[in-house]
């Protein structure tokens, strides 16, 4: 059962010590992840301490490891904040800084570390880390025990948790603790929350684009195709222009949004899976009413999407300038990634669909090798994309690509449709310390990091835990 007074009294507890390293003037390092949820939980400590007057620097890393920790501790910080990262690493974190860390996390954590005093993480008070509870709403919470009027901070953890894929309640909701920012963000006058259409680009894509755009859910014969949607938009009749100007979704009338539903029920037919893609068209819309109309901002599925490209494309100063407020500059360099980070995934897809060989399947669990066609920054996203397709959604999904450190980068996912029990976080995790790697995450998306000679081993004790 979810323990939310439990979070806020423990944050309240570590509130004083953190103020007093703030207001001594010591040296804060905040580490976190690539990812929006990482770059929404990074940015929101960060903002928190400097409102606080801390002396204070974010980074961000593709992954952390016992080499990374090395390099952070050379570096001799006085206090150091992990977000979104370093749930299986303690042991290593407390050798190298002994106390002087936080680590603010929703990752499945090793029993044994659960109880260790520098740390907070979702699942020890009663959050699903996977669906109720992001790095960001963990970070959010954290930032408003330093100063209550830190709820203005609240829309980013919205957009982290959507980005993180937590949108898992009915009707494409968010839960738990994510819910509780939600509310948070309605009750600031920061976020209103509709029922509508779940298209990618409602508010900025032309309607037929953001149908083309849209692969979760994957609609067949659609998902990557503007010209078959255009085509069959025109065939019913639809007004898609006003004036010289495409219209988007959310320009859409009501009756006009429920006739795009069915032009769009005609096209897929009865391609396997089209009832239950029809029936994920709709759910809770999450806008930011102060963002301006025809950007990414507006809505919050489509800003944490921008904040991913940002992340995976070597963007992330970008990234965290977006999150703490730039709406210029950064907001122009980030549409730029956004579209080169499109353009890398259709490669990457596209790469692998080339060449069969790279996909091999063993029962209901995919192996996907995707080192010369999949950067590793990238390959998260495209086996979150595999998985959401027809031919995979009912299974688990394992991709490599190699590192810029010539190790071999992992990522899992499982299928919506997966009928079977699995726990990625753990399995990632033992199978990785079997070949000298590390590893772990959700139940249903995790990763490791393993030596490249370990490729064919590590495989092995993935497929065995898949196959028990």
């Amino acid at each position: 059962m979810a323990d939310f007074e439990g979070l806020l009294a423990r944050y309240r507890a570590l509130s004083p010590n953190l103020l007093k390293v703030v207001r001594s003037g010591r040296r804060v390092l905040v580490v976190t992840h690539i990812d929006a949820d990482g770059l929404c939980s990074g940015s929101i400590v960060f903002a928190a301490l400097m409102r606080n007057g801390a002396n204070v620097v974010l980074r961000t890393v593709p992954d952390l490891d016992p080499k990374t920790i090395s390099s952070l501790e050379a570096q001799k910080f006085d206090y150091h904040i992990f977000t979104d990262l370093a749930s299986t690493l303690i042991p290593e974190l407390e050798s190298a800084f002994k106390g002087r860390y936080l680590v603010l996390d929703h990752h499945q954590i090793p029993a044994e570390d659960s109880g260790n005093r520098s740390v907070v993480n979702a699942w020890t008070y009663g959050y699903d880390g996977g669906k109720e509870a992001c790095s960001s709403a963990m970070a959010y919470y954290f930032a408003t025990t330093l100063d209550p009027a830190n709820d203005d901070l609240s829309p980013l953890a919205v957009v982290g948790a959507l980005a993180d894929r937590q949108d898992t309640g009915q009707g494409r909701s968010l839960t738990g603790l994510n819910r509780s920012a939600v509310e948070d963000a309605q009750g600031r006058g920061l976020l209103s929350v509709t029922k509508d259409l779940m298209f990618t680009g409602r508010e900025t894509r032309p309607v037929h684009e953001a149908v083309a755009l849209t692969s979760t859910p994957f609609l067949k014969g659609l998902t990557g195709s503007k010209d078959a949607v255009l085509a069959a938009l025109h065939r019913s009749g639809m007004t898609l222009k006003d004036g010289g100007t495409w219209r988007t979704i959310s320009s859409l009338t009501p009756d006009e949004k429920m006739k795009l539903t069915e032009v769009i029920a005609g096209a897929v037919g009865t391609a396997e899976g089209a009832t239950e893609a029809l029936a994920s068209l709709v759910g809770e819309a999450y806008t930011f009413e102060f963002e301006d109309s025809f950007t990414p901002l507006r809505d919050a599925r489509e800003f944490g999407t921008l904040l991913n490209a940002c992340g995976r494309m070597g963007a992330t100063g970008t990234g965290i300038s977006i999150c703490l407020g730039d709406r210029s500059e950064a907001l122009k360099a980030a549409m730029k990634t956004l579209s080169e980070y499109r353009s890398g995934i259709n490669k990457a897809l596209e790469g692998i669909a080339s060449e069969p060989s790279r996909i091999e399947q063993h029962g209901s669990l995919v192996l996907v090798r995707g080192d010369g066609v999949v950067d590793e920054k990238l390959l998260g996203p495209v086996i979150s994309i595999l998985t959401s397709s027809p031919e995979f959604k009912d299974k688990v999904v394992v991709g490599s690509a190699i590192s810029r450190d010539s190790d071999l980068k992992i990522s899992s996912r499982v299928g919506d449709a997966f009928t079977g029990e699995v726990n990625l976080g753990l399995i990632m995790r033992e199978a990785a310390e079997e070949v000298d790697g590390v590893g772990g995450g959700h139940s249903m998306a995790a990763g490791a990091k393993i030596p490249s000679s370990k490729a064919e081993s590590f495989s092995k004790a993935v497929l065995e835990r898949v196959a028990a």
